[in-house]
């Protein structure tokens, strides 16, 4: 009667080891026992951080998690499941995340908006966003041009203090001071003593401006009808001008009998020959005087 009750054991005992395994077996290779979830692949240069179990977001939410890594010459791929109602487009994006500055890292999706499915076990290129390297740098670099700063802050400070100790300049400052103090005081008793012209001069002024404002309400139509006839006056002035220009640019092309007089070169030369023989003419007649021979009836007898 004993002996079937230890077989019962042993067989539960099988039974507990097989199952263990089995659980054992499905934990490692990260076998998930939900219905509904599928497996999604995206490949990233660097996932530094991240751990496997590390949750997937899409659009924020908590969608899924990292199952699985495969190490490429050029990247890791990770492998991801997903919920079933989560859809992905061709377009999705897939860049690693970390919430929290010491915190480890995500991967956050956006779907997507391209309405086409992209097809079986195809791998996604993913984005290894700014990692705490990057943020590193950044700051050693900020930090060295604060430093910077600070160091041509102090240089400026100690010239400062070089100058202010200087006792020339201390006493080329106090002088200023004390002058700057003596015409301050002397400007005071100038304005004491004249303060009654001051006053005068301030009435006189708004008096005159009074007058002004009088005779020109007075004399608005005369100023309006003199502003007016400066307005034709400019008016037919730049005709004139206009018209000036219109006649320089014909002489200038040769149009018109002036035009083609002065610029013809042959004309100026003529003219300047003419002009020397009268000038020699004129100088005969003054050396030698005006000799004729002159027959009005028949011809002069020899």
């Amino acid at each position: 009667m004993k002996q079937p009750k230890s077989e019962v054991k042993v067989g539960i005992t099988v039974l507990l080891a097989i199952a263990c395994l089995i659980f054992g077996i499905m934990w490692g290779k990260q076998v998930s026992l939900t219905a509904g979830n599928y497996t999604v692949y995206a490949r990233f240069a660097d996932i530094s951080g991240m751990m496997l179990g590390a949750s997937v977001l899409v659009n924020g939410i908590n969608s899924g998690k990292v199952v699985d890594f495969e190490l490429e010459q050029d990247g890791v791929i990770v492998r991801m499941e997903l919920k079933s109602s989560v859809t992905l487009f061709d377009d999705a994006r897939f860049i690693v995340a970390s919430p929290e500055l010491m915190g480890g890292k995500l991967i956050s999706i956006i779907p997507g908006v391209s309405g086409n499915t992209p097809p079986e076990n195809h791998i996604f290129e993913g984005d290894s966003g700014s990692g705490m390297n990057d943020l590193m740098e950044s700051s050693s670099e900020l930090i060295y041009d604060v430093k910077r700063l600070l160091g041509v802050l102090e240089k400026t400070i100690e010239n400062i203090n070089k100058t202010a100790g200087d006792p020339r300049v201390q006493e080329a400052l106090a002088s200023s001071i004390n002058n700057l103090d003596e015409t301050t005081e002397i400007t005071r008793d100038l304005i004491k003593l004249n303060e009654d012209k001051f006053n005068q001069i301030m009435d006189n002024l708004a008096k005159s401006t009074e007058i002004i404002h009088i005779l020109i309400e007075e004399h608005r139509d005369k100023i309006d009808s003199a502003a007016t006839g400066f307005e034709q006056f400019a008016s037919t002035l730049n005709e004139f001008s206009e018209q000036l220009n219109l006649i320089a640019g014909k002489l200038q092309d040769d149009e018109g009998t002036l035009g083609m007089l002065i610029n013809d070169a042959d004309f100026a030369s003529m003219l300047k020959q003419t002009v020397s023989d009268l000038d020699s003419l004129v100088n005969q007649i003054k050396e030698e005087g005006i000799q004729t021979n002159i027959s009005i009836f028949g011809k002069k007898k020899r």
